[in-house]
């Protein structure tokens, strides 16, 4: 059984939370303009204390509420339906063409009911294993409502715009994780399928803005975003999406997400409650997972461990009748719960590095967590995630797509462990554990990656993501190999397997990217190998000695006009009146040019490449 991390200890009963600004808090469901009237409900004040009080009447002036019953407050489960606060607000006729234009443009977009159906049925049973961030049973009841009540009418005055975005977001990562065949046998041609993926991700941020979600904070918008992000990388919005992301986060610790807890002895919530409460940790650890994974590219992190509640992690069950399952059998929330318990390392990993001086006691901090790494991998991992284990004949399709693809974001998360220390280990023996470990490591991202696709199954983005990111790895390490060396063909073999593999995903924007990136770096290596035998042979004749520091492998300049050329992106302006001595600081502009075409998820941004490119 996997346990809880230790990053998330259990607060003793005398703890209370941090106390909040009104800036940073919770729930604001209306402007709390001078002379308006604030209706306080009985959420608010049931468990207030004398301790809390002042802080509560001082959110309340704010127009927002402090410690927020999830659970038991009603717009987060009126679905369709509008919610109250959002009847109360004003239309604003400078605004209503406006308004208007944009609901004609949503009213187009929704595909036919019969269509409707199919893409969430799809959603529901091949993506939602994946990200976890709604309630399968929750969302299709919703759904059969805004049929039977509002006729599939986005126009209608009472239909909740968050709930509307959620659904264009689920329809959104269906069309878009979905196989040609399988889009073929919907209906949709491989153009629409390219069409609607991209205008239905800008449908779901349209709903978004229309209904308000940052100013009236509902469990929709949240789970509508968290949803986008199984897309939202394929189809190039990876910098838009990280700014959702991060609202989302805000908005779910307005509602309490944070807070969830397990139920006590004495406690005996109903299924429906049960459900709702769980439904809102499964989407407040999908956004934990999302802000933990990216802390290799941003180095810091928006939710702090220690401030979430010890019980955050979901039950292992599923959604139509709740029940417990032991953590060996699958269900729709044991893979995200797995990969949550993975995401956990990375904010301690960053402390740890922080907290050392030294590259030694900062490598050893490397050592440390890429033992628990492992630990996690094999003696924590769930049985039926094993690829020794047997599939048994009752599990669901998805546990053969979730042990491949939890072998890719394994073995990705062990080179995000070890990546201050990869450029190093090219040149430092002290650290060739980390040479040898990356390099294993992308050799399985590779091979799962290149093993023939389930038709029927999804897309997942990180399997091209982290194949450029692998790819990556194999380069660097030819950068410091003599082409003479087995490895080096190998090496070279694999890369260029890399290409070919990424050119079957024509509308993966990652993918595109990738095939551009590599197929520069294969052609410079290629020359620089050349040179380096050249150069090789003028030293043995003249009996010199080899550098460390080592002339620069790749002419920058010319990788970037290539790259402007076949990408269509403008070259930095280079003055024609003189022609100065190519410098780092040169080389390193003309190289963030070219990676920053890349989304940063492959897990190396510009500076880290060009250090590991050029400082050797």
């Amino acid at each position: 059984m996997v346990e809880p991390h230790p990053a998330t200890p259990a607060a003793p009963a005398t703890t209370r939370p941090q106390l909040e600004t009104p800036e940073t808090g919770v729930t604001r469901s209306s402007d709390a303009l001078e002379g308006e009237v604030v209706v306080v409900q009985s959420a608010d004040v049931a468990t207030v204390d004398d301790v809390d009080a002042a802080t509560v009447l001082e959110f309340l002036a704010w127009g927002r509420r402090k410690d927020s019953d999830f659970v038991n407050a009603p717009e987060h489960d009126s679905g369709p339906r509008r919610p109250m606060s959002d009847v109360l607000c004003m239309a604003n006729p400078l605004t209503e063409g406006i308004r208007s234009a944009q609901l004609d443009v949503l009213e187009v977009l929704l595909p036919s009911r019969s269509h409707v159906l199919q893409l969430v049925a799809f959603h529901n049973e091949s993506l939602l294993w994946y990200h976890g961030s709604y309630s399968s049973k929750i969302f299709s009841s919703d759904l059969d409502l805004f049929f039977a009540e509002y006729r599939g009418n986005v126009r209608h005055d009472q239909l909740n715009l968050q709930w509307l975005a959620l659904l264009f977001s689920v329809l959104t990562g269906s069309m878009t994780c979905a196989t040609s065949s399988v889009c073929r046998a919907w209906g949709f041609s491989a153009a629409e399928q390219s069409t609607l993926s991209s205008r239905w991700y800008e449908a779901t941020v349209m709903c978004l803005n229309l209904a308000g979600y940052t100013e009236i904070h509902t469990i929709y918008s949240v789970q509508a975003i968290a949803t986008l992000t199984i897309a939202a990388h394929i189809l190039g919005n990876s910098n838009s999406q990280s700014v959702l992301l991060a609202a989302a986060s805000r908005i779910a610790q307005s509602l309490g997400l944070h807070r969830l807890e397990a139920d006590g002895p004495g406690d005996s919530p109903t299924v429906d409650q049960l459900r709702k409460s769980e439904a809102g940790k499964r989407v407040f650890i999908q956004l934990c997972t999302q802000d933990w994974f990216s802390i290799p590219f941003s180095e810091t992190y928006a939710l702090r461990p220690q401030f979430i509640s010890s019980h955050i992690r979901p039950l292992n069950c599923n959604d139509h009748d709740m029940a417990v399952q032991p953590e060996a059998m699958p269900t729709q929330a044991s893979y995200c719960n797995y990969r949550f318990d993975i995401a956990a390392l990375m904010p301690q990993l960053l402390d740890a590095m922080a907290g050392s001086n030294t590259m030694y006691t900062r490598y050893e901090q490397v050592l440390d967590f890429d033992n628990r790494m492992r630990k996690l991998a094999t003696a924590s991992m769930p049985t039926f995630l094993s690829s020794n284990a047997p599939v048994a004949a009752e599990w669901p399709a998805y546990v053969g797509w979730a042990r491949r693809s939890l072998t890719i974001c394994a073995s990705h998360k062990i080179i995000m462990i070890h990546r201050k220390f990869i450029g190093p280990s090219f040149t430092n023996t002290a650290f060739a554990f980390t040479r040898r470990t990356c390099l294993a490591a992308a050799k399985t991202i590779l091979r799962e990656a290149f093993v023939a696709m389930d038709e029927a199954g999804p897309v997942l983005w990180i399997e091209q993501a982290f194949s450029v990111a692998a790819a990556i790895i194999l380069c660097l390490d030819m950068l410091h190999r003599s082409p003479s060396d087995k490895e080096f063909g190998e090496h070279r073999k694999l890369v260029a397997d890399t290409v070919l593999y990424l050119k079957k995903f024509e509308r993966n924007k990652i993918a595109t990217r990738g095939v551009q990136l590599l197929s520069f770096l294969q052609q410079e290596i290629g020359k620089s190998s050349t040179a380096a035998e050249s150069r090789k042979r003028g030293r043995n004749s003249q009996g010199g000695m080899q550098s460390r520091k080592q002339a620069r492998l790749l002419n920058m300049q010319s990788v970037i006009r290539d790259a402007s050329q076949n990408l269509g992106v403008t070259s930095p302006v280079t003055s024609t009146t003189s022609a100065p001595t190519p410098s780092i600081e040169g080389e390193a502009e003309d190289w963030h040019t070219l990676i920053d075409l890349l989304p940063s998820q492959i897990g190396f941004d510009s500076q880290y490449l060009f250090d590991s490119f050029f400082q050797n």
